[in-house]
C-alpha cells in the first residue's frame, strides 16, 4: 500500500508520541512508584495533552503493557532462538544466557509487577490483557520447557527431569533474585549477578542429591 509523504509524517509523530508516553511512565514509575502515577502525571511529565495518552493506549493498563513490553530488551529475541540453539554449544552456556536476558527484563519490572497488587482494579484489566493476547510469564517458562525437552531427547538433559517443572524453577529463580535486590536495595555487579546465574544452572543441572544417595535408590535390591 502506498504513504503519503504526509502520512509518512504523521506516522512518525505519532511513533514519537507514544515512546515520549513510554519514557515518561518508566521515569514516573522509578521516582514515585505505581500508586502515585496518573495519566495526567504522565501527559504532563511527556510534554503532550492528556488526550495525546489516550488516543496511543486504550488506558493505563495498555501504558503499563508497553512500557514492560520495552523492557524486554534481548529477552524476546534470546527466546526466539532458543530452538536454534539445541544440540549447540553445552546445555549450560544456553541456559546462562537465556537466564541473563531472564533477569534484566525481570529486574527492570519487578517494581512494576509488585505494584499490580496494590491496585487490584488495575491487576484486573492486566490479566485481561494478557488473556487477550495470549501473553504472560507462562509463556516464557513454556518455551523453555520446550528447549529443554528437545535437549533430553538428545540426551544431554537427563531423561528422568520434568522439563516444564524445570523451566519454571530457573525463570523463578531469576525473578525472587530480582526481587530481593530491589527490597533489599542490593547493589550487584554485572560479574556477581552473572555468578549467581552461573551457580543457579550449575545447581539444577546437578540436582540436590548427594551422588551415593543418587546410586542406590537405583541400584537393584540384592537379598541376604
Amino acid at each position: 500500500m502506498a504513504v503519503t509523504e504526509d502520512g509518512v509524517v504523521q506516522d512518525i509523530t505519532m511513533n514519537k508520541t507514544r515512546q515520549k508516553l513510554i519514557r515518561a511512565t518508566e521515569r514516573l514509575l522509578r521516582r514515585d512508584g505505581l500508586a502515585r502515577v496518573t495519566t495526567r502525571k504522565i501527559a504532563r511529565e511527556a510534554g503532550v495533552a492528556e488526550g495525546a495518552l489516550y488516543h496511543h493506549f486504550g488506558d493505563k493498563a495498555e501504558l503499563l503493557y508497553a512500557v514492560v513490553q520495552q523492557s524486554m530488551g534481548d529477552f524476546h529475541e534470546v527466546l526466539e532462538s532458543l530452538p536454534l540453539q539445541v544440540g549447540q554449544r553445552t546445555v549450560c552456556e544456553n541456559l546462562e544466557h537465556t537466564l541473563q536476558a531472564a533477569f534484566d527484563f525481570q529486574f527492570r519490572i519487578v517494581p512494576i509487577v509488585c505494584s499490580l497488587y496494590a491496585d487490584q482494579s488495575l491487576l484486573a484489566r492486566t490479566r485481561e490483557i494478557m488473556s487477550e493476547r495470549g501473553i504472560g510469564p507462562q509463556c516464557s517458562v513454556a518455551v523453555l520447557a520446550v528447549y529443554l525437552q528437545a535437549e533430553q531427547r538428545l540426551g544431554r538433559v537427563a531423561a528422568d527431569i520434568e522439563p516444564q517443572a524445570a523451566a519454571g524453577l530457573l525463570l523463578a529463580g531469576g525473578f525472587h533474585t530480582a526481587m530481593l535486590d530491589h527490597l533489599l536495595a542490593r547493589e550487584v555487579t554485572p560479574a556477581a549477578a552473572r555468578q549467581r546465574l552461573r551457580e543457579t544452572v550449575r545447581t539444577l543441572l546437578t540436582g540436590l542429591e548427594p551422588r551415593i544417595a543418587a546410586e542406590s535408590f537405583s541400584a537393584p535390591m540384592t537379598g541376604r
